[in-house]
């Protein structure tokens, strides 16, 4: 489960700042920048993201792209779960 965590949040900082153009456009068409990461993960409003709170955001986009429940996802949950980052994870 800790390198599946690892995993999920390195995927998350990937697409947050590297993106593709289909994942890294939001609905204004802007693309995600540093400014907007921080906004979307910053719970505690103090202007900075910490593991928890980054990881938060990680996991409950993870729920919600396995539906099965099994630990795993297929490619288009994948896609899935990208997209939700994008959006903010939930």
């Amino acid at each position: 489960m800790r390198n599946l965590t690892k995993a999920m949040g390195i995927a998350a900082l990937s697409v947050a700042f590297i993106g593709t153009p289909a994942l890294a456009q939001q609905s204004k068409g802007e693309t995600m920048d540093a400014d907007h990461f921080v906004k979307m993960c910053d719970t505690d409003k103090d202007g900075m993201v910490s593991k928890a709170e980054m990881m938060k955001m990680v996991e409950k986009a993870w729920d919600k792209a396995d539906k099965k429940k099994a630990g795993k996802i297929d490619k288009a949950s994948a896609e899935a779960f990208l997209k939700e980052l994008m959006r903010g994870g939930g």
